[in-house]
């Protein structure tokens, strides 16, 4: 039921789009030749291009766990719930790894318009700690193809993120995962509702100023204003926003295309921040939004 989606996005530095394959190089633990401390006795080892790439430098308590242990694993899950997804990989330095499963079913539409949602499945794993290992349910908005946050209360009631460090912890989360696709299956329809009032709370605020109220929550949830001769923010996500209003909205601008419009602006636009961080920007801004 996979197939392979490649989305034109701006990536962090290192970041590349890849195939599963290319996340499957055969890695182990070796001790380290030179004389260290304990911290630093074992070393993370990648055989890539034919050779040795040093991955890491980790104390004997480092439990490895392979890539070729998790995504394949995760995707005989997915297709054992008979779950369409196309996905999309990619990695940073061959040390940090992402996974974008987008559902093909159990869609849902926002403000009564031709604006569609589906679930999507966020995977991510490193060798390096920089990154925890996460499996988190969240949405994609078709009409530009970028990532939604589901809301804070929604997320937390629903129980859709699991997070696991150690071995044996990453091995149950298969098995967590397979209960949660399976509660997902029977009850999309309330949890696609709860989210859908949130976001349509949104769209029921009507924005007279765009601009004051992007800079508002930029502001607000602490991301950076560029202006300079060469770009804008405010200007690039105002003209996001005023192109889906006028497209989709009969020109009418509202709290769910600005939020939109920084999504897009966060993880389509001149953003470089790892994917984890610019998850972590945007629960801040849809609950910010949500709050004033």
């Amino acid at each position: 039921m996979e197939t392979n989606l490649t989305i034109p996005r701006q990536l962090k530095e290192g970041e590349e789009i890849c195939t599963l394959n290319d996340l499957l190089f055969p890695v182990e633990m070796r001790d380290n030749p030179m004389p260290s401390n304990s911290e630093y006795s074992k070393l993370v080892v990648g055989h890539i291009n034919g050779g040795d790439f040093f991955l890491n430098a980790c104390s004997p308590r480092y439990e490895l766990v392979p890539n070729a242990g998790i995504f394949p694993q995760i995707e005989k899950t997915m297709n054992s719930h008979n779950v369409p997804f196309d996905v999309e990989y990619s990695h940073i330095d061959n040390v940090r790894f992402y996974a974008n499963y987008k559902f093909k079913t159990n869609s849902f539409k926002v403000n009564d318009v031709n604006d569609e949602i589906f679930p999507m499945l966020k995977v991510q794993h490193s060798y390096n700690g920089l990154t925890k290992y996460r499996i988190i349910f969240g949405y994609f908005r078709l009409v530009c193809t970028n990532g939604l946050t589901i809301p804070v209360k929604e997320m937390k009631e629903f129980n859709l993120s699991i997070v696991g460090k150690h071995t044996e912890s990453i091995k149950r989360s298969f098995l967590l995962l397979s209960e949660r696709l399976q509660y997902f299956a029977m009850n999309h329809k309330l949890i696609n509702g709860a989210v859908k009032e949130k976001y349509e709370i949104l769209g029921s605020i009507a924005i007279a100023k765009p601009e004051d109220r992007i800079i508002e929550v930029l502001r607000a949830t602490g991301m950076g204003i560029i202006e300079n001769k060469n770009f804008n923010t405010v200007n690039t996500i105002l003209g996001i926003v005023e192109k889906e209003a006028n497209d989709y909205y009969g020109g009418k601008v509202n709290d769910w295309l600005i939020y939109n419009g920084i999504n897009n602006y966060l993880f389509d636009g001149r953003t470089v921040a790892a994917p984890e961080k610019k998850m972590e920007t945007d629960s801040k801004v849809l609950e910010f939004m949500l709050q004033y």
